[in-house]
């Protein structure tokens, strides 16, 4: 009986333990809050740690549709909340511009989307640029979504998203298997070079013996 209720009370704390709750918002650096990723688990350190990734995974992963451009992991009750960001004007649609650029960056045209949040405008923005790249009647590549174009502060910078494939061989020089990685980062930085880095640190995980590791230009 004794052993029943002990194995009873050592459950209801470790569920107690279970609920405690970590909050970190997404914002940017007027201190506008796009998101809050709540994570619960054993201690408020495992939850924190939790929810830090989920917001770094969230940032990433918005950033590869247009959006968070300047955003970062802010933990609730942990730090000073930045200024409040100006209230966009009331009853006014947020502008956001996509280029479709062809292999060398130079902008062939431009497309504007509209909506309530930026979300949606760079959605909308980005979609009329991929219907067009669809059609194939152009020179253009690929699409660049450069951002707001009328809320307050500067507009962020634009965009673009490169991708590299890193390729293991054995000593003898024989294919073994490929590794695939993309990167986002502003134009006319080494966003290249950071996508294949990327892919040579995780084909250099698979690495046995003497084979090697090497981007195939």
């Amino acid at each position: 009986m004794k052993l029943l209720i002990g194995l009873f009370l050592l459950t209801l704390t470790t569920f107690a333990q279970a609920n405690v709750a970590c909050s970190v918002s997404i914002k940017d650096n007027y201190g506008f809050e796009y998101e809050v990723l709540t994570r619960y688990s054993y201690s408020r350190e495992a939850a924190c740690s939790e929810a830090h990734y989920a917001c770094r995974q969230s940032i990433t992963e918005g950033q590869t549709y247009g959006r968070y451009y300047d955003a970062f992991c802010v933990e609730q009750n942990s730090a000073p909340n930045p200024p409040p960001r100006p209230p966009f004007p009331p009853n006014t649609n947020l502008m956001c511009t996509t280029d479709l650029v062809d292999t060398f960056g130079s902008t062939i045209r431009s497309f504007t989307g509209y909506g309530r949040t930026e979300w949606e405008a760079c959605g909308q923005s980005d979609e009329f640029c991929r219907y067009e790249l669809s059609r194939g009647d152009s020179f253009g590549k690929r699409c660049q979504t450069r951002g707001i174009g009328n809320g307050p502060g500067p507009r962020p910078p634009r965009q673009t998203t490169e991708q590299c494939t890193a390729n293991r061989y054995d000593p003898a020089g024989y294919f073994i298997q490929s590794y695939f990685a993309s990167h986002t980062g502003p134009v006319n930085s080494d966003v290249k070079g950071e996508a294949c880095r990327k892919a040579i640190n995780t084909c250099s995980y698979d690495i046995r013996g003497r084979q090697t590791c090497r981007i195939d230009r």
